[in-house]
């Protein structure tokens, strides 16, 4: 599951030069495509970085324009926040998390070069396993799990260089932010809407919802305060789909009129608050639907969802998604635990070589199985995400 790499042949753009470095976006389509765009003019590109002989390695190059006609005071809080991404990205090194090269001024704005990921992200996994009506085995979500759940560790405890704790919180755990690289390792991505206590941080202008909303905590939709096991309930949410391709705020049958008539007052003022707050936030169509089922769902529906799981990960997912946070592991350290206790418990032993070829017979399967509309290749573009208040680091784009 080779990433696709660009051509070596063909000539493209300079978007900027820095010492003998420039970055050049490629032109192998004829055009200067983007991987995404924001209505400030925010673009983020596929790029080479390149001396004058020779091209270097892939990167992800995102630019923010020098000024906005349309809203000076929103580009300069997204350059503060870009800033101080870049800032948090020298605190946090470790070997499963994409790293941002370097933050650059130049004429024409600001530029950040991040890591371009290797390999397929689980959004493209669990494609593939839809598309073959098959889930993983739980092995391979234990697997994904424990990494998953080492590198959160990592961030959830990484400190400054004073030693003063971060409180780091992802905050945007899905799918498409996870990634198994060509050697079995399991990658997560993009601390763009990370929680830190950095000091000079930048608040957003209200409280919202900050990552891709189908999978958000309950506490994040309800626009509640979040902390590091609100990451372990939607890495819960992830665990839940690859093992059985099935969704906890997906309302099923049930109709939207009849949950919201199941609410009491409290709860229906807090939802309808949270609703206001998505609408004012340009969050998408499908917020009210997952604000409304975190406001709903119950034990029993986590129960049937995970009834045909067998035990440990049946009773690991069951913890991670108990809608209050002090009901789920109270760490990512102790997630982890479980889960590698999980994975020894095992008959035959399970690594970063049995998840690769796992992924590949996945991948293998889809391509024969074409009943269920789906990707087939290797080629994944990051979803447009981006909005005014939102930094999209984009590594991983393509794979």
């Amino acid at each position: 599951m080779a990433t696709a790499r660009l051509p070596w042949n063909v000539p493209g753009v300079i978007l900027f030069s820095q010492g003998d470095l420039s970055y050049e976006v490629d032109l192998s389509r004829g055009l200067v495509e983007d991987l995404a765009q924001s209505k400030l003019g925010e673009r983020t590109f596929l790029a080479w970085e390149r001396t004058a002989e020779k091209r270097i390695r892939p990167v992800i190059v995102r630019s923010v324009p020098a000024t906005s006609p349309r809203d000076p005071e929103a580009l300069d809080r997204m350059r503060a926040r870009i800033r101080e991404e870049a800032r948090l990205a020298t605190c946090l090194r470790h070997p499963r998390i994409a790293r941002i090269f370097g933050i650059h001024e130049a004429q024409s704005g600001l530029y950040v070069v991040s890591e371009m990921v290797e390999g397929t992200s689980i959004n493209t996994l669990i494609s593939y396993s839809l598309m073959r009506e098959e889930p993983f085995s739980p092995a391979f979500c234990m697997y994904v799990g424990a990494e998953v759940a080492s590198t959160l560790h990592y961030a959830h405890t990484c400190t400054d260089e004073k030693g003063a704790p971060l409180g780091i919180v992802h905050r945007d755990v899905n799918p498409a932010r996870i990634f198994l690289g060509p050697e079995g390792e399991i990658m997560l991505t993009d601390f763009a809407r990370a929680r830190s206590l950095l000091p000079g941080r930048v608040e957003t202008t209200f409280p919202r919802p900050q990552g891709e909303v189908s999978y958000s905590s309950p506490e994040a939709l309800l626009v509640e305060e979040t902390d590091p096991r609100s990451d372990l309930f939607s890495l819960g949410l992830v665990l839940l789909e690859l093992a059985t391709g099935r969704h906890l705020y997906n309302t099923g049958n049930a109709r939207p009129a009849d949950l919201a008539a199941a609410l009491t007052p409290a709860v229906k003022e807090q939802v309808l608050v949270a609703a206001m707050t998505a609408t004012r936030a340009n969050l998408p169509a499908h917020a009210e639907d997952c604000i409304l089922r975190a406001a709903t769902f119950t034990p029993q529906n986590v129960e049937e969802l995970t009834g045909q799981l067998q035990p440990p990960l049946r009773s690991i997912i069951r913890r991670l998604l108990q809608r209050k946070p002090e009901d789920r592991y109270p760490s990512a350290a102790a997630l982890e635990a479980d889960l590698r206790t999980g994975l020894a418990s095992l008959e035959a032993s399970y690594g970063a070589v049995e998840a690769l070829e796992e992924g590949r017979n996945s991948r293998d399967g889809a391509s024969m199985n074409r009943r269920v509309a789906g990707p087939t290749n290797e080629n994944e573009l990051p979803p447009a995400m981006v909005e005014e208040e939102d930094i999209i680091t984009a590594p991983g784009g393509l794979n």
